[in-house]
């Protein structure tokens, strides 16, 4: 059995959270979305932070779900 270590959702969404992007756990990736577009709008200075954040996710080995990628596309 292979293991795989993957950014779902829910991950995506803890790491944002954790950040302090004022997302609930159980919003879609298309709220997501439109929350941490505002979010970045008010707080401009995060900005960095949350490209860094998505270079970390896009340069590691780790697998990212398509859903989730294209979320990180969008904001960017």
């Amino acid at each position: 059995m292979m293991i795989v270590d993957l950014i779902d959702e829910v991950d995506f969404k803890e790491r944002l959270i954790d950040m302090g992007v004022p997302l609930n756990i159980d919003q879609s990736l298309e709220e997501v979305q439109t929350v941490l577009s505002s979010w970045l709008q008010d707080y401009p200075e995060q900005r960095p932070c949350i490209v860094t954040l998505f270079e970390e996710i896009q340069s590691s080995n780790i697998m990212v779900l398509p859903d989730v990628s294209e979320v990180m596309q969008t904001v960017l």
